[in-house]
C-alpha cells in the first residue's frame, strides 16, 4: 500500500453554464439555460454527503480540506447561493485547514466583475480571471466577448479585493508574432502585480470549432520550433519578474502555486461533485488502492441522478499499472517531478526505455524525486509517450 505522507485532500466543483460556448473549448460547458437554485443545492449536497461516506468507507487519512476549487464553465456565473451552501456543507463534513486555499474560475465581464466583493463575503479567496489574451483582435479571433480593456478592468478590481489573483493567457497560435506577445505579456507584468500566471498554448481540441475549422482548412496551426520559441521567451520574461515555474504551463510568486492543481498533479485526493467532475482517492480497504469517482457529463441528466440520492456514472478501480501510468503522466508535468514512492512498480525506472532517457539527460531521479530536465519540459507529451511505449 502506497502511504498517503501529506494527508491532503481538496474538493472540486464542476458548474457546466458558460455565456457561450468558445472555440477552442472542450471542457465539459454548456451555453445557459434556465434552472432551479435549490434542486442545484440539494444534488451538489448529496454528493459531499456521498464523497464523506466514500471517505469513510475506504479509511482515506486526511487533515481537513486544503483546497477548494470552482471551475467550469464560468462559476463566477453561479448563484452566491449555491457557492455560500457548498462551502457551509463542506466546512462542516471535512473541515477547512487554517490556510484554506478557496479559489474561483471568472471572466471579465462587468457582471462578474462586480460581484468579486460577494465572493469575497462568503469565502473565496483567490481568484482566477480568464484573460486569454492581451489585445482586441486576438481576443475576437478566440471568441472571447470582452475587450483588453474590459479584462484590465477586471484585474484591477481583482487585486484590490483578493490577495491572490491569478490569470489565464493562450498563446502562440498561428500568425501571432513572438514580439507583439512578449511586447504584451511584459507590459501586462510590468502593470499587474500578479500572484499565479497560467500560460496555454493554443491546442485544436477534438470536438471544438476549432478542430471543425481545422479539419477544412480554414485553420492553420503554428509550426512547433517557433511555438518552442514562444515558450522559451516567456519563460524568460516571467523569470525576470519573479515568477517560479512549477508545472509545464504554470507559474506562480513563492507561496502562491494553486494547492489543488498540486494535489491532482502529485496524485493525492481530492473528491470531485457536480457535471463532470471527477475525483480520486486513495484507498485503505483491501485489495483496493486507487478509486476514481466519475460523474454524469450532462447538466440535466446529472442533476437527475443527484437530486435523491448521490449517483456516479462510473466508478473505477485503477490497477498497479493504470495508476503508475497516472502518476508518471500527471506527476512529471511538475518541475519538482513526482516522487518515486507513488509508484508501484520501480521498474519502470530501472528499465531500459528509462535508462536510455535518462542518459541522454531527459530524465533525472535525484533524492527519491523523478523529473524530466528543465530545458526538455517543452517535449513532455513526446517524453511520456516514448516512456510508455518502449
Amino acid at each position: 500500500m502506497i502511504e498517503n505522507k501529506d494527508k491532503l485532500l481538496s474538493l472540486y466543483i464542476h458548474w457546466p453554464y458558460c455565456a457561450s460556448k468558445c472555440p477552442y473549448c472542450d471542457f465539459n460547458s454548456h451555453v445557459n439555460e434556465a434552472f432551479d437554485v435549490k434542486q442545484w443545492i440539494k444534488s451538489y449536497t448529496n454528493q459531499l454527503l456521498e464523497m464523506n461516506e466514500q471517505l469513510l468507507h475506504h479509511n482515506v487519512s486526511f487533515n481537513n480540506l486544503n483546497a477548494v476549487f470552482f471551475g467550469g464553465g464560468t462559476p463566477s456565473l453561479m448563484p452566491l447561493e449555491i457557492i455560500d451552501s457548498i462551502l457551509r456543507t463542506a466546512s462542516n463534513l471535512f473541515g477547512f485547514e487554517e490556510n484554506v486555499e478557496i479559489s474561483l474560475e471568472a471572466n471579465p465581464s462587468s457582471y462578474e466583475k462586480e460581484k468579486f466583493n460577494n465572493l469575497k463575503e462568503v469565502g473565496i479567496n483567490r481568484i482566477s480571471i480568464g484573460v486569454q489574451s492581451l489585445n482586441d483582435e486576438n481576443l475576437k479571433f478566440l471568441g472571447r466577448h470582452h475587450s483588453s480593456l474590459d479584462a484590465q478592468l477586471a484585474v484591477d478590481h481583482a487585486m484590490k479585493t483578493f490577495n491572490n489573483v491569478s490569470v489565464d493567457l493562450i498563446y502562440a497560435f498561428y500568425g501571432q508574432k513572438l514580439l507583439h506577445w512578449t511586447n504584451e505579456l511584459e507590459v501586462f507584468l510590468r502593470k499587474n502585480d500578479l500572484q499565479h500566471l497560467s500560460l496555454y498554448q493554443l491546442t485544436i481540441e477534438n470536438g471544438t470549432r476549432f478542430h471543425t475549422d481545422y479539419k477544412k482548412g480554414l485553420l492553420n496551426v503554428i509550426d512547433t520550433d517557433h511555438a518552442a520559441d514562444f515558450y522559451e521567451k516567456s519563460n524568460e520574461i516571467l523569470n525576470d519578474y519573479n515568477f517560479l515555474k512549477y508545472e509545464v504551463s504554470n507559474y506562480a510568486k513563492n507561496g502562491f502555486e494553486c494547492k489543488h492543481n498540486k494535489n491532482y498533479w502529485k496524485s493525492e485526493n481530492w473528491i470531485g461533485i457536480g457535471p463532470g467532475a471527477y475525483g480520486r482517492l486513495w484507498s485503505s480497504k483491501q485489495n483496493i488502492k486507487r478509486v476514481e469517482y466519475q460523474n454524469y457529463k450532462n447538466p440535466k441528466t446529472w442533476l437527475s441522478k443527484n437530486i435523491h440520492k448521490s449517483e456516479f456514472e462510473n466508478i473505477n478501480f485503477f490497477n498497479d499499472e493504470t495508476s503508475d501510468i497516472d502518476t508518471l503522466t500527471m506527476g512529471l508535468r511538475l518541475y519538482e517531478g513526482i516522487e518515486t514512492f507513488k509508484l508501484f512498480d520501480k521498474s519502470i525506472i530501472e528499465g531500459h526505455t528509462f535508462k536510455k532517457l535518462q542518459n541522454k539527460k531527459i530524465l533525472k531521479v535525484k533524492n527519491d524525486m523523478l523529473k524530466v530536465e528543465e530545458n526538455y519540459m517543452i517535449k513532455l507529451d513526446s517524453i511520456i509517450d516514448f516512456l510508455f511505449n518502449h
